[in-house]
């Protein structure tokens, strides 16, 4: 091992020019194990021509080493040479110890190209092989998992368990049993196992699960708790503040959720989320001037936030600050203006401010998208009839009869016609 540890060392020193004399000394005089292992330390430093070279080189005397092939086309999957990889891994024999490995390793690049079914059958092919490996039925459960068969992944991943190993490869299981769980609605369950994920490992990612579930679950009192646990470790995971600020709010404490809020946006003042989050949540509370500007916050961060715009044209009709709708719409950039509800707001708009062809533009162009909406079929035909447009107008309220078919003031318009 003396070239290789040699080699090593001048790389921890930064000293490239006697690692490059070490690692040709390794190449020409080193014993096979030495350059094995010093292909593996050299792989894992991200080496990899250097890498690549030994595992050639012990190929060519080895050609048909199941596990010289596989550790070679983990090498080119890191260099992005796919058909380099399935070259080598479609050498190794299937009577190799090394199989059942490379079919693991074949089905992630099958899955990276979204070959499901093909990916699907190298973990069950391996599987066969090796019906109590945990590696195989972590494998699988992460297939699953990453294809929503969630009842699948639970049953892998409990296989897991059921070896005994409770982590694998930097993943806590009974945290992945939970995610499975969550994802498919069973949120009482996802829980439990999330509670024992945390009394093995406390982590960050585990408590907003934890957290987010628990919410889901209506738990509101649990969900605070692991998300304020959760901010106490780490404030800035700022995806923690808009479910604490629901929670908190569910719970009948409001001052708490926009507390939450203000703490979100101390972490982050360029979330547009939470400044959305905020302004609905004080628009709730009838904290209109707060919400407005909430809203404002968000759209001077994105100027196209089409959620936080259509927020503040409510607050804006709601206060009949019409000339302020229209001041906001006109502003916009053309390639926004595709949102229906824009089209309807403004209409109004131009209609309080006698803009009547303005309105009718508007409203025009709003009517192919709100043809089920009762409210909008009545104000769209009214504003017709107003505008002059008795046939139509007499079209479109007819359409909201069928959806309002007792609404005299409608109905005696039709009748007097």
């Amino acid at each position: 091992m003396k070239f290789a540890e040699q080699m090593l060392a001048a790389l921890e020193q930064e000293n490239l020019p006697e690692a490059q004399k070490y690692f040709q000394q390794a190449l020409q005089d080193g014993t096979d194990e030495e350059q094995y292992w010093l292909a593996e330390q050299l792989f894992q430093l991200g080496f990899l021509e250097e890498a690549e070279d030994l595992y050639e080189l012990l190929l060519a005397k080895y050609k048909d080493e199941g596990e010289l092939l596989v550790r070679a086309a983990e090498v080119a999957i890191e260099k992005d040479d796919i058909e380099g990889a399935m070259e080598y891994l479609e050498q190794v024999n299937e009577q190799d110890d090394a199989y059942p490995e490379s079919l693991l390793v074949l089905a992630d690049l099958y899955q990276m190209q979204g070959l499901h079914e093909v990916t699907e059958a190298k973990l069950e092919q391996a599987k066969a092989l090796l019906p109590n490996e945990p590696v195989i039925d972590f494998a699988l459960g992460e297939f699953y998992l990453s294809t929503a068969r969630f009842a699948s992944a639970v049953q892998s991943y409990q296989a897991v368990l059921d070896a005994g190993v409770t982590e694998f490869a930097g993943s806590q299981i009974y945290e992945r049993i939970a995610e499975s769980l969550a994802s498919s609605g069973a949120f009482e369950e996802a829980i439990t196992y999330y509670e024992k994920a945390l009394a093995e490992q406390e982590d960050v990612n585990t408590l907003f699960g934890l957290g987010l579930t628990s919410y889901q679950a209506k738990d509101y009192t649990k969900a605070i708790h692991a998300l304020e646990h959760l901010k106490e470790h780490d404030p800035g995971f700022t995806t923690l503040y808009t479910y604490l600020a629901k929670s908190y709010e569910e719970n009948g404490e409001p001052d708490k959720a926009l507390q939450a809020l203000a703490d979100g946006l101390k972490q982050d003042e360029f979330n547009k989320e939470l400044f959305l989050e905020a302004g609905k949540l004080a628009w709730k509370n009838d904290q209109a001037k707060d919400a407005e500007h909430y809203f404002r916050q968000a759209i001077a961060l994105d100027p196209e936030f089409i959620d936080a715009i259509l927020e503040v044209n409510k607050i804006l009709l709601k206060k009949a600050d019409y000339e302020g709708i229209v001041e906001l719409v006109e502003s916009l950039e053309q390639e926004i203006l595709t949102e229906p509800q824009i089209f309807w707001d403004v209409s109004v708009a131009y209609q309080e401010l006698d803009n009547y062809n303005k309105a009718k533009e508007s409203y025009d162009l709003a009517y192919p998208h709100f043809v089920n909406n009762a409210t909008f079929l009545k104000e769209y035909g009214l504003f017709l009839r107003e505008d002059g447009d008795v046939a139509k107008s007499g079209q479109v309220l007819a359409q909201y009869l069928t959806f309002e078919p007792g609404d005299e003031e409608v109905l005696s318009l039709l009748d007097y016609e």
